[in-house]
């Protein structure tokens, strides 16, 4: 193997470890320690999903009326003593004590889960920024999108917005970037580090990208978002998800190179050493 190539497969997948490191670590850090604002409907849905943190507003109730000072009895006139009427309807049940236990049981209602509306959060409140993650996953299985306009088709299946699924994924999410991020610093578990970035990016290339532009239905080639053919805003979210989808994907292939912790762990050596061809007679 000559200088050049050793170099190609030792130094080019460093940079592109270095690259993804960098951008990961500061994606997953910013979903974490940054926050957004929500209110009104869309808090209501984090409420549901069972995100903790969220400011509730009380219930309103009647204002409390302001009450005069209770009069200074006389020491002079005794009141009567009245005796505690007895109300029938509830009255003790006679019986055992366990019969006693099994109907007050009975008689009280399961409890139900706390079901919450847009009338529960007025006001804005903070929330982690990577529970936009879990909103996304939301309003990707809805049959109408943000304007209540019905949709073609739902953009991932129905379950991953029951119960706490949108939770568990927006953090799974978070951590992929930032654990993979600083195992692509170090070279450790390459391939699967660079496998789980190329997961996340192409879930938020359809979700973002080119599932909405399918499902609008005036796709351009009949899968890309309608923008200006040469608007470098409109288009560079999906340029830039493009390139790390590919460098992720190169490092699943070409692996952590020999500036790793992976090539010392397993001790190959870089050079090739299959042998030259035999001279031809």
């Amino acid at each position: 193997m000559t200088s050049r190539e050793h170099m190609a497969v030792s130094v080019a997948p460093l940079f592109l470890r270095l690259a993804l490191s960098i951008v990961f670590i500061w994606t997953g850090l910013g979903k974490l320690m940054t926050d957004m604002s929500v209110s009104g409907e869309r808090a209501a849905v984090l409420a549901n999903m069972g995100v903790s943190g969220l400011q509730r507003v009380a219930q309103p109730g009647a204002a409390p009326s302001p009450t005069a000072p209770a009069p200074i009895p006389s020491p002079m006139v005794k009141e009567p003593k009245q005796e505690p009427k007895k109300d029938p309807a509830k009255a003790p049940v006679s019986g055992p004590p366990a019969l006693i236990s099994v109907i007050a049981q009975q008689s009280t209602p399961p409890p139900t889960a706390a079901t919450f509306t847009a009338a529960d959060f007025p006001n804005e409140t903070r929330v982690a920024q990577l529970y936009g993650i879990a909103l996304l996953l939301h309003d990707a299985v809805q049959p109408t999108d943000r304007e209540g306009k019905p949709v073609r088709f739902p953009l991932a299946p129905s379950f991953i917005a029951t119960g706490s699924w949108p939770w568990w994924l927006a953090w799974a999410a978070a951590l992929t970037e930032l654990l993979g991020g600083f195992l692509l610093l170090f070279g450790l578990f390459t391939r699967l580090a660079a496998l789980g970035i190329a997961c996340v990016m192409l879930t938020a290339i359809w979700l973002t990208q080119i599932g909405p532009a399918v499902q609008s239905g005036n796709a351009s080639l009949g899968f890309l978002p309608p923008y200006p053919a040469f608007d470098v805003k409109a288009w560079q979210t999906l340029l830039w998800q493009l390139c790390l989808l590919c460098a992720a994907m190169n490092l699943v292939f070409a692996g952590s190179g020999g500036l790793s912790m992976d090539r010392a762990i397993s001790g190959r050596p870089v050079v090739n050493k299959t042998k030259p061809a035999a001279p031809a007679k």
